[in-house]
């Protein structure tokens, strides 16, 4: 049986009029995309899912064929007509992992990538991957990857592993029945939208460009990177001690890294930059 699409207007959540053209709708899509990033609303515990919202409307309304079919499904709803006959009826997951299969999301992330990493915010597959993917099992997806190392290794605490057992026994469970209902279908890729973020940058923008530019490392528990976080830091540049309070953003991936500008070395008058790597140290972490 058909799914029955959920109504979203799609032009009211990117604040476009409906007869808005491909460039306007892509210049909107990016402006709400800086604004709602989760490390610059780090108050707002809904905009993750804001910042998807405006993904998902952003990748019907840049592909000509999806946005078609919407239209037709728009117009049927705003008229009070059915919306069942309409062939519009994507999940939020079939319309992110089109978007990463194809050429028209390409441009416009990489272009992302470049203003988040300017920006000293996550960027990269790594933030792609935990923002569309992640979430798959109530956040399960983001935590697991900011552990170094198998689970069982590191020392955890029995409450995470009991969270984690039970998230991936539901898990398996729910995949099992799933492939009992299709015994003649070829087995799925496990992560098959994270597979395709996987590769989609030309390059990573918080990679080192300048011979001035300086490296760091600090260590956060799983909590600090998890809640966000702030830290004092001391290192030697130019042969003086200099003193920074940087902040982790919430949901911080390990090995990720923070960018500060004018931080690093000086030669005449150019400064490099300062790169933050931040590392997770599980045996700083305690539980209630």
């Amino acid at each position: 049986m058909a799914r029955t699409k959920k109504f979203k207007d799609y032009y009211k959540i990117l604040n476009v009029p409906d007869t808005a053209n491909q460039e306007d709708i892509k210049k909107s899509y990016r402006k709400l995309a800086l604004e709602l990033h989760p490390d610059h609303n780090p108050n707002d515990p809904a905009s993750e899912n804001k910042f998807k919202e405006i993904t998902e409307a952003y990748g019907v309304l840049s592909d000509i064929n999806k946005k078609n079919e919407y239209d037709k499904f728009r117009s049927d709803f705003l008229s009070g007509r059915t919306t069942n006959s309409s062939p519009f009826n994507y999940s939020q997951e079939d319309i992110f992992s089109s978007m990463f299969q194809g050429q028209n999301a390409r441009d416009i992330f990489e272009e992302l990538n470049r203003e988040f990493s300017r920006s000293g915010v996550r960027s990269g597959n790594g933030f792609f991957e935990s923002i569309f993917f992640g979430g798959a099992v109530g956040g399960l997806g983001r935590i697991l990857r900011m552990v170094p190392g198998p689970i069982g290794r590191i020392g955890m605490g029995l409450k995470l592993a009991q969270v984690v057992g039970t998230s991936l026994y539901t898990l398996n469970k729910m995949r099992k029945a799933k492939d009992g209902a299709k015994p003649n279908k070829a087995k799925e890729k496990e992560n098959p939208l994270a597979n395709n973020i996987k590769g989609i940058f030309t390059q990573n923008p918080i990679e080192k460009k300048s011979s001035l530019d300086m490296d760091f490392a600090i260590s956060a528990s799983p909590s600090e990177v998890l809640n966000g976080t702030r830290k004092k830091i001391s290192y030697q540049v130019d042969g003086k001690t200099e003193q920074l309070i940087i902040r982790i953003p919430p949901k911080f991936p390990s090995g990720g890294k923070l960018r500060i500008r004018q931080k690093g070395r000086t030669l005449n008058e150019d400064r490099g930059d300062l790169f933050i790597t931040v590392n997770i140290d599980p045996s700083t972490n305690s539980f209630p």
